[in-house]
């Protein structure tokens, strides 16, 4: 008799990571197996990961069922899977069921994913249009190739312009999901494009094309297993014989490459008090341009709804959203939340100081497109806001675009990464704007006027990234250090207890720790939450790092990699 050893499409505690099974005589079983097997009082999927001879639990190890859809993987899925558990310290299956979902009950029986061994290798180009360099390099590619994009609207984008390509994406039903990628993983060749959903597949790929590798959303910062594309981009170059290629504008700030001038008629105004025009938000000269251009005219404005935040007038106290933490805006009879979608009744009172008077905010975009329609309606305008799907949605040729607010490009960010966040969404805005032939007007405020006009040229960007690299080796933070982030609940003392038991192996690693910070705007119905920064020497190594921190796991949420340092 032998045995296989399964990691079930399940979610287990960390640690729970695989179970031992019968193989039954005439079962031909591989590593990398979908197979059915009974679990409790079901059946479920799971992945071979390992082929026994004896197993210490053979006498209560029930059989395998038998295939499931006669999906084989090559054993490089096995290895990805084992490494990206380590690395966000969850278990084998919780990532596994990350990838896979909710498999169909009675698939279609498909073909064994087939991949001949190369040598694999990972290059970036840094380009003024990432998006044509990316459309014709997969054109011209072999195989089966793999665009993972950070985002669903530049997924769908690209799809437009690769006829017969697929999507593999989060918004999909299981049926669909499980349809194409499996289409994709078992034909010889093919496009498929999707976002991080769809990364765990580039073992698989021959090829991926990694699609702006600098924007932060190729990151999962929010759920459990918190995995990065680019990484498993990485690691399949490495391990698994697959061809990278990454199409980017600006280099990161650890990198010495240099970046590409972007050039296109640029209009940097700042914002004044003497500049008022009947739009709010508006100043009177970005008004003349707009009205003088004479292609088509799209107006950016970073604030939805009728208002931005709720802020207290009195103590500047802002409430905050009960299921995320985000800061409640304004969208006139009902409170939203813009990082959720959350909305409810709108708060009456500052909950810091008592008092009633919460409208020291911002217009919104309903309030300056109601002005537009007063003063100027016989002008044809498209308003966007921040919002992803509008960010990136088709730019038309010879258009004017207008951003009221430059400094709101950076998105919500915290204050030591708020320039490199900003560099990064201007010149990607500028990018898209001159691959469309277009005029772009940025309003801001007079202290990032410099850094917004130069910051568009290859030496401008390589003054940034010296000046900002030079402050970060200062307060000890990434690229100079590696920082591990660490999110306890509870109380002050809860968090330093965890402290005083990290301390000595953090020290042994020649590391350091910094904190408690308390998260800020938690509401007082949840508890506090608190974060510690392990700081190391970026020589460390990546076996060692987990093993500092695996056996502690349980007590907090770990980040290796974080991209925000203290949210």
């Amino acid at each position: 008799m032998s045995y296989a050893r399964v990691v079930p499409v399940l979610r287990t505690p960390a640690g729970l990571d695989a179970f031992d099974y019968a193989v039954p005589d005439g079962l031909d079983l591989r590593i990398g197996d979908l197979v059915w097997v009974p679990f409790r009082k079901q059946k479920t999927p799971a992945l071979v990961v390992e082929l026994l001879k004896a197993s210490p639990y053979a006498k209560q190890a029930k059989e395998v069922i038998g295939l499931y859809a006669d999906i084989r993987f090559p054993e490089a899925t096995v290895g990805l899977m084992r490494w990206l558990a380590d690395w966000t310290f969850a278990s084998q299956p919780a990532v596994l069921l990350a990838w896979l979902r909710g498999l169909p009950k009675r698939p279609e029986t498909k073909s064994e994913i087939k991949k001949t061994a190369e040598k694999g290798s990972m290059s970036a180009f840094w380009i003024a249009d990432p998006d044509t360099q990316l459309i014709e390099a997969t054109k011209k590619a072999k195989g089966r190739v793999l665009i993972v994009t950070p985002w669903l609207a530049s997924a769908k984008r690209l799809a437009n312009h690769l006829p017969g390509s697929s999507l593999l994406l989060a918004e999909q039903a299981d049926g669909t999901y499980f349809e194409q990628w499996t289409n994709w993983a078992t034909s010889p060749k093919g496009i498929l494009i999707t976002t991080r959903v769809g990364s765990w597949l580039s073992p698989i790929a021959h090829e991926v094309m990694l699609h702006l590798p600098e924007q932060d959303d190729h990151k999962q910062d929010e759920l459990t297993p918190r995995y990065d594309a680019r990484r498993i981009a990485a690691w399949s170059a490495q391990h698994a014989g697959t061809v990278v290629q990454a199409f980017g504008v600006t280099p990161p700030l650890s990198s010495d490459e240099a970046s590409p001038d972007i050039a296109l008629p640029l209009e940097v105004r700042v914002r004044s008090p003497k500049g008022h025009s009947p739009i709010p938000s508006l100043q009177a000269d970005v008004l003349n341009i707009i009205r003088d251009h004479e292609g088509p005219r799209i107006i950016v404005h970073g604030i939805r709804g009728k208002g931005a935040r709720f802020v207290c007038r009195d103590c500047s106290w802002s409430p905050v959203c009960e299921r995320c933490d985000f800061p409640l805006s304004d969208d006139g009879m009902r409170a939203s939340c813009r990082r959720c979608g959350w909305t409810g009744e709108p708060p009456l009172s500052c909950l810091s100081c008592g008092g009633t008077d919460l409208g020291k905010s911002l217009p919104g975009i309903d309030r300056l497109k109601a002005a537009w329609q007063k003063y100027e309606a016989d002008i044809p305008v498209e308003w966007r806001t921040l919002a992803i799907d509008e960010q990136e949605a088709a730019l038309p040729e010879g258009c004017l675009v207008a951003v009221t607010d430059a400094t709101l490009l950076c998105g919500v960010v915290e204050d030591i990464r708020r320039d490199e966040r900003l560099v990064i969404g201007i010149r990607h805005l500028a990018s898209r704007v001159a691959a469309a032939h277009g005029t772009l007007v940025l309003q801001t405020a007079e202290h990032e006027a410099v850094l917004i006009e130069t910051c568009l040229t290859s030496d401008g960007e390589r003054a940034f990234r010296e000046r900002d690299r030079a402050l970060r080796a200062e307060f000890g933070y990434p690229p100079a250090k590696r920082l591990v982030k660490a999110i306890i609940q509870g109380t002050t003392a809860d968090a330093e207890r965890w402290m005083s038991k990290m301390k000595v192996r953090i020290n042994e690693a020649h590391g350091e720790l910094r904190g408690p910070y308390q998260v800020e705007y938690r509401p007082k119905t949840r508890r506090s939450r608190w974060i510690v920064h392990a700081i190391f020497p970026m020589s460390i190594e990546q076996k060692r790092l987990t093993a500092i921190f695996k056996p502690f796991a349980n007590e907090a949420l770990l980040d290796l990699d974080p991209i925000a340092f203290f949210r």
